[in-house]
């Protein structure tokens, strides 16, 4: 069937209007995007979207409860089975990085942004040496699955290449990007960006797990030997990629197929995603959807009750990876102007979607100061300047626990290639780096 009749079927024959206007390159490039996307599943997307009913209020939500990991006794036990499985080559590590830095002032891929350290380092290099610290302990390469969008593909690579993957092997890293959906028309009509392109939007996180598997970096992962994946945003310039303390939880646990990290919410009014137990599967649900009564529910000493903050940090076992590769996650809508055209359609799924479909899972409690200081804004909280501090007074932290003396001005940045969390720092070490491998800074 050519294409005029497929997309006759769909009632999408209009992006082929003035097509005999277009050079041949053009023409390619606008066939070649229509043939990417699944039409079909559009109007039904629309069809469904267009007319959904209320949301349903008889879901039954519960808290799902967790503990701080630090103060379990089993702590020390769970990082020594994790360095086990590193050394092993059963662990790697899943980058979502499809952003761009817009927000931030910064025309490039948000992983490529330097936050003002004095290192001047990118989110992408402090990730990356932390990968490199935990790979030399093992003795073992992290695989690094790297997912980009459309938008920032060839410029991450270029980036990479360009600093030399960061001293990384470069068979150990695999870069893939991830779908793309038409968007649509307030009638639901394919809408085009230019006379050679289609409007693509990326498909959501949640599109992350058919990424993988249709990349063909699942299957890499597989043939590896890897039994863990950790998967994490972008942009937490405190993220312990790959941590070893985590894994080795998921793996001493036999049931569970996931397993995230929590913070305690700020105050019951945080706009955070938390986790919860929905009628009795452990799910995900947004500031804006959590009932307000449930939202200011409190325990007896005023700690939220609902209190599981997501920060986009989750762990893997392969065969929870295997089984979302085929198993469709829902598709959530939103309206917004896409290209001049105002209340478009756009589809996309959201990763933790995922959780209620693999069942059981586990929370694994964190510090905030510790581990999460996310660069959102420009300014003001999650900003640049909040991640900076944040970073600077964990470092500072790290240095006076093992003992240095410090200024108590300053700020420290130490870079991950002499210490992941803390560790092999003495007032030794602090004097032989300070200027190279730790530096001062004022808060």
């Amino acid at each position: 069937m050519d294409l005029k009749n497929s997309l006759l079927q769909v009632g999408q024959d209009h992006l082929l209007e003035n097509i005999d206007s277009l050079s041949e390159a053009e023409r390619l490039q606008l066939e070649k995007e229509i043939a990417s996307q699944d039409f079909h599943l559009l109007n039904q997307l629309f069809k469904e979207h267009s007319s959904k009913p209320i949301i349903s209020t008889d879901d039954e939500i519960l808290p799902l409860t967790f503990d701080l990991a630090e103060n379990n006794i089993k702590q020390d036990m769970w990082e020594e089975t994790g360095f086990l499985l590193l050394e092993q080559g059963q662990v790697a590590a899943f980058l979502v990085a499809g952003g761009q830095g817009s927000r931030l002032g910064f025309e490039g891929p948000k992983g490529a942004y330097d936050i003002g350290l004095p290192s001047g380092k990118s989110l992408f290099q402090i990730q990356a040496e932390r990968i490199s610290n935990l790979s030399a302990r093992a003795g073992h390469p992290i695989p690094w699955c790297i997912m980009t969008s459309p938008l920032n593909h060839e410029d991450t690579i270029t980036h990479f290449e360009d600093h030399h993957f960061f001293g990384l092997p470069r068979d150990s890293i695999r870069f893939f990007s991830q779908g793309t959906m038409c968007a649509l028309d307030p009638n639901g009509k394919a809408i085009k960006s230019s006379k050679e392109h289609l409007a693509l939007v990326p498909d959501g996180n949640g599109g992350c797990f058919r990424a993988l598997a249709q990349s063909g970096t699942l299957a890499w992962l597989i043939e590896k030997g890897v039994r863990y994946v950790f998967l994490y945003s972008v942009d937490n310039v405190l993220v312990k990629v790959a941590d070893p303390a985590f894994v080795g939880a998921l793996a001493s646990d036999g049931r569970a197929l996931s397993s995230s990290k929590v913070v305690r919410k700020k105050h019951p009014q945080e706009k955070v995603g938390v986790f919860v137990i929905k009628n009795k599967k452990p799910s995900v649900i947004e500031y804006s959807d959590l009932p307000e009564d449930l939202r200011s529910e409190t325990y007896p000493d005023g700690s939220p009750l609902y209190d599981g903050a997501n920060i986009a940090i989750h762990l893997f076992r392969i065969d929870a990876l295997k089984k979302l590769q085929n198993t469709p996650l829902p598709w959530h809508s939103a309206k917004k102007t896409v290209f001049g055209v105002n209340n478009a359609w756009k589809f996309e799924q959201f990763l933790f979607d995922a959780f209620p479909l693999l069942g059981s899972m586990t929370l694994y409690g964190v510090s905030r100061e510790d581990e999460f200081a996310p660069v959102k804004n420009a300014d003001g909280d999650d900003s640049p300047k909040s991640a900076r501090v944040m970073l600077g007074s964990l470092h500072k932290y790290w240095l006076e626990r093992a003992g240095v003396s410090v200024d108590p001005r300053k700020l420290y940045e130490i870079s991950p290639t002499i210490s992941y969390s803390g560790e092999s720092l003495s007032q030794t070490v602090f004097d032989r780096e300070l200027g190279k491998n730790i530096l001062a800074f004022d808060p």
